[in-house]
């Protein structure tokens, strides 16, 4: 509907109307009336919000229910769309949201205030409540005869809502160490005294629905359980107008900003020897973490994660270590006891023969490259058939082959070729020849991974709690 479609019957008269209050235009600008829109994210969700408060949409026979226009649907970041408290579904049966704008077939537009619809006189009232033409909504005749009349909109009102302030509590954005937290507010009252306020609540992951504090200022929390929480607080005068922005800080207890991006995994407490304990984390962000530094808090102590070998050309080299960086789906394997090889280091496609020397728990992987039938050909066929029955990083043993064992060309072509050494020197220049797993040993001569059961806490540099992971036998 256009401003020309409600002015063609009511223009006429509201004409002197409109002449005598164009004084009033500039202060009608600046009156403040509820925020009601149709928002969305990223995603397909489309929410109305009411009151500062959203509600989804579930589906398209709802959204067609109350007329609502598709090209009325402003689009924000996920980020602002999140900062809004999400309450039920928006449901056909619930009335029309506060601060909607309606008509019926007649003239007449109302905006709806408190439950009831409140008569728009004039186009100058309207435009000078900010009020778009775009966003009337047409309903049925019925429907718009079964919400109560209220009194007319004026351009001569005050502002009728109140505002809600947080005066101390947890900072936005602040991580906490301590359970005990407490909120106090208060609030700006246009209709009355800050006294005659009332206000409610809600804290993410502890209320399902807003909390009824009366008239009191200050709400205290004890959380025992780490995560995000974000508290709101909204006041309500006893005219029956809520703050239609409520007041909100978003909060975490006691959690770092790589907080569920790098996980426990797993934890084998209860091996035959305490030696071959371990545990294991792994990156679940799109992102580079490096995680040298971090502290893993287990009952028998603390262990902090050490550098190690990134590129080990050979068992017994002296390599440097470096910061281990985990990147997406990358873990590390934490083994309680002594390293075989005396090395912390990152595992390759050719790392398997290592295991065939010394066994690992876990296994390293055995997916070493195999030679190309060209590489050995020249050999006699009894060597070639002994290759061929080699499994993949198998170190060779011939001692019970006599074809093998008394050629001297075969047995020094295994031994030239199927060795660690000579595998990283053949292949490390592939694309993907390092592997997205590091092995780390702690080099414990006592047991140190409870066979009762623990609580293990990852913490970062800073010592901030990035995953919890408990077991039991």
């Amino acid at each position: 509907m256009s401003c020309g479609e409600i002015s063609k019957t009511a223009f006429s008269i509201l004409l002197p109307l409109i002449i005598l209050g164009i004084a009033f235009n500039a202060w009608a600008s600046n009156v403040y009336l509820p925020k009601v829109d149709l928002i969305k994210g990223s995603g397909p969700e489309v929410y109305v919000l009411e009151l500062g408060v959203r509600h989804w949409i579930p589906d398209i026979e709802t959204f067609n229910h109350f007329n609502f226009k598709w090209g009325n649907i402003k689009t924000y970041f996920d980020s602002t769309i999140n900062s809004y408290l999400q309450e039920e579904d928006w449901e056909k049966n619930d009335d029309y949201p506060e601060g909607s704008l309606i008509k019926g077939s007649g003239p007449k537009v109302y905006l709806i205030e408190l439950g009831k619809k409140r008569w728009i006189p004039s186009p100058r009232v309207f435009e000078g409540n900010n009020f778009g033409w775009k966003y009337i909504i047409n309903i049925d005749d019925d429907d718009l005869d079964d919400i109560d009349l209220g009194k007319n909109l004026t351009l001569s009102e005050s502002n009728r809502y109140p505002e809600t302030t947080i005066l101390s509590g947890p900072t936005q954005g602040e991580v906490l160490e301590k359970s005990e937290i407490t909120f106090k507010y208060s609030g700006i009252n246009p209709l009355g005294e800050t006294s005659d306020l009332e206000f409610e609540t809600f804290l993410t992951h502890e209320d399902s629905r807003w909390q009824n504090q009366g008239d009191d200022y200050t709400e205290d929390y004890d959380l025992e359980q780490g995560g995000a929480y974000t508290f709101y607080v909204r006041a309500k005068n006893e005219q029956g107008y809520y703050d239609p922005s409520p007041a909100y800080r978003s909060f975490n207890m006691g959690l770092s900003s790589y907080y569920g991006k790098i996980k426990i995994e797993e934890v084998s407490a209860e091996e035959d020897d305490f030696r071959d304990d371990y545990l294991i984390l792994e990156n679940n962000e799109d992102e580079i973490i490096d995680i040298t530094g971090w502290t893993i808090e287990i009952k028998s102590g603390t262990i902090t994660i050490p550098q190690a070998v990134k590129k080990l050309t050979c068992s017994s080299c002296s390599c440097s270590n470096y910061n281990i960086e985990l990147d997406d789906g990358d873990e590390i394997i934490i083994s309680a006891g002594l390293s075989p090889i005396g090395k912390n280091f990152r595992t390759n496609k050719c790392t398997g023969y290592l295991d065939q020397l010394s066994q690992y728990n876990p296994s390293l992987d055995e997916n070493c490259p195999d030679l190309e039938e060209s590489e050995y050909s020249h050999l006699k066929s009894s060597c070639q058939d002994f290759i061929e029955d080699l499994d993949s990083c198998e170190i060779p043993d011939y001692s019970d082959n006599f074809e093998v064992s008394i050629d001297n060309q075969c047995t020094g072509f295994l031994n030239d070729k199927f060795n660690y050494s000579q595998c990283y020197e053949d292949y490390y220049r592939d694309a993907d020849f390092f592997e997205g797993q590091w092995r780390i040993f702690l080099s414990r001569s006592i047991d140190i991974f409870d066979d009762s059961g623990d609580t293990i806490i990852l913490k970062d540099n800073s010592g901030l709690t990035v995953d919890e992971y408990s077991y039991r036998p």
